[in-house]
């Protein structure tokens, strides 16, 4: 037989090994269930990043089509096509309309490419510029809150009769085979919603376009459709950009995981944020995952993305006729960075800890081997029945020191043995009596267990026993049936009242455990079902009400728009007497440009006699000045002869006697020259006032000849601006009777829109018929704050739908 190995040994050794084969174990198995767990966690990481991002862009196209089919459906935007579509033939006198177009908002547009939407009127298209003034703010105001890349309007030709931005393909013909742009998906998208029913929408898949620069685009497309015939087509320009954002905002990945939508042709069709490059269209992501997700399926597994492994997982998404595949990854090494650490922290962890357990295994088999050897000692001397012997240890608290005093205990026992043998047979007479009891227990706690098993809680254990554990025992038993019956009760009434839709009763009672959780969950089915019901009786009522105020409204909208028709049509009988009254004024303004050409004949020549008077004055006041030159002479001359027949009268007195016949004739001489300065001064006088006469007729005659020149001038320019009226008033007769056709033209949608309203109305009528019956049927449940009456709710669900479906009307019915 070989030799024993020593406890000393033994022990030291046995520790150390359980310790080593306790740590590798625990090891191996926490790295690999750290392993299966971050694996599994990264997986579900992913699969729930897939599913939220295929999520957000559903609901995202799904408000899109939401939207585009609520504006499709409107009568405005209908209304809206149509004059566009109208404005867009009456171009065909003047030219092509998609030239005209072209010219008029991006050729001449002031704004730059991207700014062209700033436009309001090319103030050169006369119809057509009237309905974009009208119209163009509401479609604008729609791209830049929705964040849409453009908004087009089709008319039943396929002809674009308007865009927001105005880009190359604006005005162009996207019927089969007619415009450049005819083939493109916009084209595609356009003739499938010509053919399609109301609230149908038809989506394409991102591909460059030419008329966005090239640029990826998606477009999206829905009938307009007004009693049941088709207006033509709304589309929108779907914004790459905002599904890039979309898919970025995605939470729960690492550092290094992206979601990427991808196509058919194993494109990706979002820009991913940590690349500066454009990644739409230029980045390729295949595998068996992408594949199996564009073929309709659910896929999770390994793939390799520009020469990286990544762990991806892929969801399908459809929607409108296209199909993608919405893939969320993350690197590999990424994934597996935290069981790797895990891995290395356990091994330095693992020989630290085998190192202090070598060492504490040593130094405990000492503290134990040694007390071991001298009880063994003791023992021996106990069992060769020496009673004597004194048990070492028995002042320890540890484990050695419970040994030795089950070692006394021995002891004690084999001195008691005797003691014990003697009391055996008056024990034996108490066991069989306690069996009795506990086989009496048995049989009325099957009893009551067995009733409890069958539905019935209402039976008891019997208590009046003697044993105090067996008596604690039935009323543990009992009051575990009285725990569930009253359990059981109380959610018994309470559903019994939820089935009579009475929502008022609770489970009041204290419980603990799954009583307390069933207590809990049939408290809260209660309380979510009566909150359900409350939130339907406020829905319901406030149904009713908006479905009234729509009522009232649309009646008003009905009134005002009969009275609408009415002055419309006064307006255009108007219209037509002003262009005739205009037409009028034409021909008197022809007829008084002639006169005034006439008038300015007569007045060049009253100008030219006037010129020839002014000549023949200033002849006279020449021939006045000479006459007045030749007065002066003779009164020289007379000067002169007085002065002689004065001197000759003095040398007659001189001479005497002889000389007085002299002087009688020098007196006679002197009498005739006084006589003829006095005849001179006065003609002299008479020619001066004469000269003054001819001085001031003259500037009167050149006056007048200056004043019908300035006349002249005057009337050639009347006869201009008579003329230049007459053309104006033609012009003007002819924008009155294009001014005419739009009235009517109004006119008649006036009429459609009465017409329509009639029908909103029976339409509305029927609804709030519907509320009344709902609120019929929700007050068949009573609340617990049924007392409370109604509150007042915001103007939400159903409320604030048809409190905003009333104040469109109405301001349909201000326009």
């Amino acid at each position: 037989m070989s030799k024993q190995i020593k406890l000393a040994l033994k022990l030291p050794a046995m520790v150390i090994g359980i310790a080593v084969l306790t740590g590798v174990s625990l090891g191996i198995a926490a790295y690999i269930s750290s392993d299966a767990v971050v694996t599994e966690q990264a997986e579900a990481r992913l699969a729930a990043g897939s599913d939220n991002a295929n999520a957000a862009l559903a609901a995202y196209l799904g408000e899109v089509s939401e939207d585009l089919t609520l504006f499709a459906g409107r009568k405005d935007v209908s209304g809206a096509l149509m004059a566009f579509a109208g404005a867009y033939r009456s171009l065909t006198a003047q030219g092509e309309p998609a030239e005209l177009l072209q010219e008029a908002y991006v050729t001449n547009n002031p704004h730059p490419s991207g700014e062209r939407q700033l436009l309001e009127s090319s103030n050169t298209l006369l119809v057509y510029d009237l309905n974009h003034r009208a119209h163009h703010s509401e479609f604008r105001a729609l791209l830049e809150t929705r964040g849409y890349s453009d908004v087009f309007l089709f008319d039943t030709d396929g002809n674009n009769v308007y865009s927001v931005l105005k880009e190359a393909d604006f005005g162009t013909r996207f019927a089969e085979g007619t415009g450049a742009w005819a083939d493109s998906d916009l084209g595609r998208v356009v003739r499938a919603a010509m053919t399609a029913e109301a609230g149908q929408v038809f989506l394409s898949d991102f591909a460059p376009y030419g008329p966005s620069n090239g640029a990826a685009a998606s477009f999206i497309a829905a009938p307009v459709i007004n009693q049941g015939m088709l207006s033509g087509v709304l589309a929108y320009q779907m914004p790459i950009g905002r599904i890039s954002e979309l898919l970025a905002r995605t939470k729960g990945l690492g550092e290094s995981g992206e979601v990427y939508l991808v196509g058919q042709d194993g494109l990706v069709r979002n820009d991913s944020p940590r690349t500066e490059l454009d990644d739409a269209l230029s980045v390729q992501l295949t595998g068996p995952v992408v594949s199996e997700a564009l073929e309709g399926g659910t896929a999770l597994g390994p793939i390799s993305f520009n020469g990286t492994g990544y762990i991806a997982a892929a969801n399908p998404l459809s929607f409108g006729g296209s199909d993608w595949a919405v893939v969320a990854l993350e690197q590999a090494d990424e994934i597996l960075a935290p069981s790797a650490a895990l891995r290395n922290t356990m091994v330095v962890i693992g020989v630290l800890l085998l190192a202090l357990a070598t060492l504490a295994s040593v130094l405990i088999a000492r503290t134990i081997t040694r007390p071991v050897d001298r009880l063994t000692r003791a023992m021996g001397n106990i069992a060769a029945n020496n009673l004597d012997t004194e048990v070492p240890g028995l002042g320890r608290v540890d484990e050695l020191g419970e040994m030795a005093d089950a070692v006394e205990v021995f002891r004690q026992n084999g001195m008691r043995i005797a003691e014990l043998r003697e009391a055996e047979d008056s024990m034996n007479a108490e066991r069989a009596a306690q069996v009795q009891m506990v086989e009496a227990l048995q049989r009325d706690i099957d009893r009551v267990v067995g009733a409890a098993i069958d539905g019935d809680f209402s039976h008891r254990a019997a208590t009046d026993l003697s044993d105090p554990e067996l008596r604690r025992l039935a009323e543990n038993v009992n009051g575990l049936l009285a725990n569930v019956e009253r359990g059981i009760g109380e959610t018994g009434a309470v559903l019994a009242a939820l089935a009579q839709a009475d929502l008022s009763l609770r489970v009041t009672g204290e419980y603990k455990g799954a009583f307390d959780r069933l207590k809990t969950d049939t408290n809260g089915v209660a309380e979510q079902l009566g909150a359900i019901v409350s939130r339907l009786r406020q829905t319901s009522g406030a149904l009713k009400t908006a479905t009234g105020e729509i009522l009232a409204g649309a009646n008003d909208l009905s009134e005002r728009t009969t009275r609408q028709a009415a002055t419309i049509e006064e307006t255009s009988a108007a219209m037509e007497q002003l262009r005739t009254i205009v037409a009028e004024n034409a021909d008197h303004a022809a007829d008084a440009s002639a006169k005034a050409r006439a008038m300015s004949a007569e007045a060049e020549a009253s100008g030219t006699v006037m010129m020839q008077a002014n000549a023949a004055m200033e002849r006279i006041t020449a021939s006045s000045g000479k006459i007045s030159n030749i007065i002066g002479l003779i009164d020289d001359i007379a000067f002169q002869t007085n002065l002689l027949a004065l001197n000759a009268s003095v040398e007659a007195a001189r001479a005497g006697d002889a000389g007085k016949g002299f002087a009688v004739v020098a007196v006679e001489v002197r009498r005739l020259a006084q006589s003829a300065a006095s005849a001179s001064a006065d003609v002299k006088a008479l020619i001066e006032q004469s000269a003054n006469e001819v001085s001031g007729g003259s500037r009167l005659v050149a006056d007048a000849a200056e004043k019908l020149t300035t006349v002249q001038q005057g009337i050639g320019a009347n006869a201009a601006l008579l003329e230049s009226m007459a053309r104006a008033s033609r012009e003007q007769a002819s924008s009155i009777e294009e001014v005419n056709v739009a009235v009517r033209q109004l006119d008649e949608m006036t009429q459609h829109n009465a017409a329509l309203v009639e029908e909103t109305n029976a339409a509305i009528e029927q609804t709030e018929a519907q509320a009344g019956e709902l609120d019929r049927v929700i007050g068949t449940f009573t609340l617990a704050d049924a007392q409370a009456g109604p509150r007042e709710t915001e103007e939400t669900g159903a409320r604030g739908l048809f409190g905003s479906l009333a104040r469109k009307v109405a301001g349909m019915g201000r326009r």
